[in-house]
Order: C-alpha cells, then structure tokens, then sequence
C-alpha cells in the first residue's frame, strides 16, 4: 500500500498506518488513516484483514478508538491506540 505522494506532516491533525490482524493473530491487513488539520473527515486506504478487499473511502470518526468497516463483508475492524511502554 503506497502513501499519497503530496503527504507533509506538519499539514495533518492525525496521521497513522498500521498493520492489521486477522481472528489467528496473523498479520494479513493494513490500514493507512489521515485527517488534514481544519477538516473533519478522515482519509482511509484498507486491506481489510479478514477478507483482504482493498478500498479507499472518507468517514467521519467521532470517538476513539476508531473503527472501520469493511464495504465488502462488513466486519468491524479497529484502529487501536497505540500504547507506549
């Protein structure tokens, strides 16, 4: 999955790519989530991990943590806060 080549940091409020599990555990999705500063929409590219359908979308994200959902099977899959130790 590529980034946007226009992406400039200091342009973002929330920027994050991930590596996203399957139910085993295994590494099989990724998601690449950015809201630009001034706006309210998030940006996504998915590879949903369950059934591996690539999309690109906009959706609003009110509360974390955030989810997504898959257009294809519909599952919910969520963008974890990361936590530093």
């Amino acid at each position: 999955m590529e980034l946007p080549a226009e992406i400039n940091i200091k342009d973002f409020a929330y920027i994050t790519r991930r590596r996203l599990r399957d139910e085993q555990g295994e590494p099989k999705g990724e998601v690449f989530l950015w809201r630009r500063k001034g706006e309210e929409e998030f940006n996504y590219r998915l590879k949903c991990p369950y059934c591996g359908t690539e999309e690109e979308s906009t959706v609003i994200l009110k509360r974390r943590p955030y989810r997504l959902k898959c257009s294809n099977c519909e599952r919910s899959i969520l963008i974890e806060k990361l936590v530093h130790k």
